[in-house]
């Protein structure tokens, strides 16, 4: 990310640079309605395709179907093309989540080892 950030500031020309700089001093309200607005049509970008089977989603479709996951600030967007992806999904989910408590519990357990 370093690299490529330095790369677009190296590229910019310098009335760029002062209207960038300019920005930031001000609150950088610009550059994060750029950012915002990237950010979003990178998300409808990967809502193109069912995370499951990657048919490709007809976005006018009431058939489709897109589920919000992770924390506020950490989101992403799952798209599924038919309820069957969309449960297939969610299963995994849950089996995944099963998994990981029978872990947790068997490391409580000291790794099914017992005291004599």
């Amino acid at each position: 990310m370093k690299l490529k950030l330095h790369d677009a500031i190296g590229s910019l020309d310098y009335t760029d640079l002062v209207d960038l700089h300019e920005d930031l001093k001000e609150g950088g309200h610009s550059l994060r309605s750029m950012v915002e607005k990237k950010i979003v049509d990178k998300e409808k970008e990967q809502g193109k395709q069912c995370c499951v089977c990657n048919s490709e989603i007809d976005v006018h479709s009431t058939n489709n179907f897109t589920l919000l996951l992770g924390p506020e600030g950490l989101r992403r967007k799952a798209c599924f093309c038919a309820i069957d992806c969309m449960k297939y999904f969610i299963d995994g989910l849950e089996k995944r989540k099963e998994a990981l408590k029978k872990k947790a519990a068997w490391q409580e357990d000291g790794g099914g080892m017992k005291d004599a």
